[in-house]
């Protein structure tokens, strides 16, 4: 996949997030580029740093050279993790290959080699449960496939899907490269590479305007003390119990009196910490299966009340 791919400067995008994590540093040009610069001289002084200088432009996209990658990838192996991402191939097949993903939805599997659950909102709810980017790869895998095997998990997302990817992109890596992602997402939607989503943004002010209204209702959250920051505990939970219009009545803004200390509900924490644990277990991929036998049942997993 070249860099110059849109799906590859999207790649390279969340290479460097992940990066600046490894370093320590802000999501910042400059410091990534200081930061890089003093690994490159403590840990490989010999590389050419005039002819490797590009850690600047990671930020937009751009990729170090081999050697350079080799070397990150030894010193920090989470880096890895970005780089064998089910969703570069998913959203290649898509934009790259303008093709369906049909051939990845069907290699779709637990990696604990239990069967997935026949009915697909069955599925969908458990794949979905918690907006996580780790699992955005196989929701599109399922989204952009045309097979009547999976139409009713497509039905499932049409309602579903905005918000998904909204929470998703309120935690890391998505808060950084949402927009460069909606954009993708737009071509490949008005290519007509998904079917319909119910209320999909026309362009990324409509898709920004949204996501505002998210975050504005976990200020609103985290101000009563029931949430601490924005995590995969807080979007999980923000998916369980999304307002309905009673509360887009309300002004959300409104905060008056001190913040309320951190305290979870204990109905809602007891809901979202067996989401939780069910998401840990359901680790979910794509491509070869595992080698299990062919009678070990489907494993039950909590359904979402609220969260059809």
């Amino acid at each position: 996949m070249s860099c110059s791919s849109l799906v590859g400067r999207l790649r390279g995008r969340v290479f460097a997030h992940s990066l600046c994590s490894c370093f320590g540093c802000p999501y910042d040009a400059g410091a990534l580029e200081r930061c890089g610069s003093a690994w490159e001289y403590q840990h490989h002084s010999w590389l050419d740093l005039a002819r490797n200088n590009k850690w600047r432009r990671l930020l937009d996209g751009s990729e170090l050279r081999t050697m350079c990658l080799q070397l990150l990838l030894k010193d920090y192996p989470v880096l890895q993790t970005v780089q064998i991402d089910p969703l570069w191939e998913v959203l290649s097949a898509l934009w790259d290959e303008r093709r369906d993903t049909n051939h990845l939805a069907q290699t779709l599997h637990l990696e604990n080699g239990y069967l997935l659950p026949a009915l697909g909102p069955v599925l969908m709810r458990r794949l979905c449960v918690c907006p996580d980017w780790r699992n955005l790869g196989f929701v599109l895998a399922l989204l952009g496939s045309t097979s009547r095997q999976f139409k009713s998990h497509r039905h499932w997302l049409r309602t579903h899907f905005l918000n998904y990817l909204l929470l998703m992109c309120m935690t890391e890596p998505g808060c950084f490269v949402r927009q460069p992602l909606y954009e993708l997402l737009k071509e490949l939607y008005e290519r007509q590479f998904f079917e319909r989503i119910d209320d999909w943004p026309s362009d990324f002010t409509a898709f920004e305007q949204a996501y505002q209204i998210i975050n504005r209702y976990g200020d609103w959250l985290r101000y009563r003390g029931r949430i601490s920051d924005w995590d995969i505990y807080a979007c999980t939970l923000i998916q369980h119990c999304w307002p309905d219009e009673a509360w887009q009545r309300q002004n959300a803004l409104a905060l008056v009196g001190p913040p309320a200390p951190f305290e979870r509900s204990p109905r809602q924490a007891k809901w979202v910490e067996a989401a939780l644990k069910g998401h840990h277990r359901d680790r979910f991929a794509m491509g070869e299966w595992p080698d299990v036998p062919d009678s070990l049942p489907v494993e039950p997993a909590p359904v979402a009340a609220g969260f059809s």
